[in-house]
C-alpha cells in the first residue's frame, strides 16, 4: 500500500470518529464540521479513481448510518444520558388551568394596570392577570369587572 492509501484511511477514520462524538453533543459544531472534511479528505486520498472513491464513500456513509442507528438504539435505552434530551420533569409543566375551574373570578372586582385596548393587565384582589375588554377602550386605573371567562381568556367590563 502507498503512503497515500494509509493516510487517506487513516484520516478517513478520524473523520468518522468525529462525526460519531457529533452524535452525542448538542449542536452541530467542530467535530462535525472537522469530521465531514475529515472523511472528504479521506475518500480523496484513498481512491485512485473515481470509482474507488466512489465506493469508500459509499463504505463511509453506510459506516456513518450504522454508527447513527446504534446512538439512537442507546439514547432510547436510557443506558446512555442524552446531552440533547432533558430526562427531568419541569415543575409547572402540567399546571394547565381548565376554564372551568376559574369561574370563581366572574365578578370579582380589581383596577386597569394598564390601558385595555382591548388587552392589557388587571389587578384583582392582589393578583395580576392578562385581561380583555369585550372590544373598548378602557384607561389605566379604571375599576373594572370581570364579566366572563371563555377559552381560557378573562373578559372584563368597567366597573362602578
Amino acid at each position: 500500500m502507498e503512503v497515500v492509501n494509509i493516510l487517506g484511511i487513516i484520516v478517513l477514520l478520524v473523520g468518522i470518529v468525529l462525526i460519531g462524538i457529533e452524535f452525542f453533543l448538542p449542536g452541530f459544531g467542530l467535530p462535525g464540521i472537522s469530521g465531514i472534511i475529515c472523511v472528504a479528505a479521506g475518500i480523496y486520498l484513498t481512491g485512485r479513481d473515481m470509482t474507488e472513491r466512489l465506493v469508500v464513500g459509499v463504505i463511509a456513509i453506510l459506516v456513518i448510518a450504522i454508527m447513527l442507528v446504534i446512538s439512537i438504539i442507546l439514547f432510547k435505552s436510557k443506558k446512555v444520558k442524552s446531552p440533547i434530551k432533558l430526562e427531568t420533569d419541569l415543575p409547572g409543566k402540567n399546571l394547565f388551568i381548565d376554564e372551568s375551574d376559574m369561574n370563581y373570578l366572574v365578578g370579582k372586582k380589581g383596577t386597569a394596570l394598564t390601558d385595555l385596548r382591548p388587552s392589557g393587565k388587571g389587578e384583582f384582589e392582589g393578583v395580576k392577570l392578562d385581561v380583555l375588554s369585550s372590544g373598548e377602550f378602557i384607561e389605566k386605573g379604571k375599576n373594572l369587572e370581570i364579566a366572563e371567562i371563555k377559552n381560557n381568556k378573562i373578559f372584563v367590563k368597567k366597573g362602578e
